[in-house]
C-alpha cells in the first residue's frame, strides 16, 4: 500500500521541521512519501531532503488547510491508496502507518482513525487524548484515509473558509454522515504537541505561555483565536473580547 504523509509548515523551525520529517522516514512500513508543502514561508533546506518539497508563493491563512487540500490532490491523481496529515509540530511513532495499515487490512475499513499523546511544549508527554477517539472526534493528524473515502478530502477542501478554524471537526461530521466504514486504533502511535488551555486546565496543569482558546460571537458562526492569556485578562478586567 502507497501512503502518503501531507505536512502543511509556515514558519516552524528547522529542528522542529526534521523532527517530523524523520519520524515520516522511520516508518517500518517501506512506501511511506513525505509531502511538505510551506505555506508561503518555503525553507529552502526542504530542498535537500528526501521528500516531495511544494513550495506556494504566499500564507493563505487558513491553518494549514489550502496547502493539505492542494497536496491532496496531488496524492490522488499520483495513484496512492491513503493519505494521511502530520502538523510539522507533530511526529509519528516509527510503526504508525505499519499499525493503521494492519488495522486497515483486518476490519476492511475506509478510514482508520489513530489515537495521539498529547505532548507539552518540551516534548514531554502529558497524558493520552480521550477526546480524539475514533468515536467522538478524529484530530487531523489521526487519519488514515484510503482511497474509497477521498471523496471526503474533496469535500472538505471545498468547505466555508472561515470555518478552517476547525477544520478536523469538519472533516469528521463530512465523514460521520457518509457511509464510509471505521476503525479505530487504540495504541498512541501519534505524538501532538498541544498548545490548547483547555487540554492543560482538563489535566490540571498550568497552560504555558502562548497558549490558544477558540472564543465565538453569539452572531457568528465560527469561533476566532484568541491568545489564552490575553483572552483572560481581558475578561478578567471586563473588557470585550473582539
Amino acid at each position: 500500500m502507497r501512503v502518503a504523509v501531507i505536512t502543511p509548515y509556515f514558519k516552524e523551525s528547522v529542528e522542529q521541521l526534521r523532527g517530523c520529517h524523520e519520524s515520516v522516514a522511520a516508518q517500518t512500513h517501506p512506501d511511506v512519501t513525505h509531502i511538505m508543502v510551506a505555506d508561503g514561508h518555503p525553507n529552502s533546506e526542504i530542498d535537500a531532503w528526501p521528500v516531495r518539497h511544494f513550495p506556494l508563493p504566499w500564507n493563505h491563512g487558513d491553518f494549514g488547510d489550502t496547502p493539505r487540500a492542494v497536496a491532496a490532490m496531488s496524492a490522488c491523481s499520483q495513484g496512492y491508496d491513503a493519505i494521511t496529515f502530520l502538523d510539522a509540530d507533530n511526529w509519528y511513532e516509527p510503526d504508525h502507518i505499519e499499525t493503521l495499515i494492519r488495522r486497515q487490512q483486518e476490519t476492511g475499513a475506509h478510514i482508520v482513525t489513530a489515537t495521539r499523546n498529547l505532548i507539552r511544549p518540551d516534548g514531554s508527554v502529558m497524558a493520552v487524548c480521550k477526546q480524539s477517539n475514533g468515536a467522538d472526534f478524529c484530530d487531523m493528524n489521526c487519519f488514515f484515509i484510503t482511497r474509497a473515502a477521498f471523496a471526503a478530502i474533496g469535500a472538505w477542501a471545498f468547505k466555508d473558509p472561515r470555518a478552517s478554524i476547525v477544520d478536523d471537526y469538519v472533516l469528521w461530521a463530512i465523514i460521520k454522515n457518509s457511509n464510509a466504514v471505521l476503525a479505530h486504533v487504540s495504541k498512541p502511535t501519534v505524538n501532538y504537541r498541544t498548545m490548547w488551555a483547555m487540554t492543560y486546565i482538563e489535566h490540571g496543569e498550568t497552560p504555558p505561555p502562548g497558549s490558544r482558546c477558540m472564543l465565538r460571537s453569539p452572531d457568528e458562526p465560527y469561533p476566532k483565536l484568541f491568545d489564552y492569556w490575553e483572552a483572560k485578562r481581558l475578561h478578567e478586567a471586563g473588557q470585550p473580547i473582539t
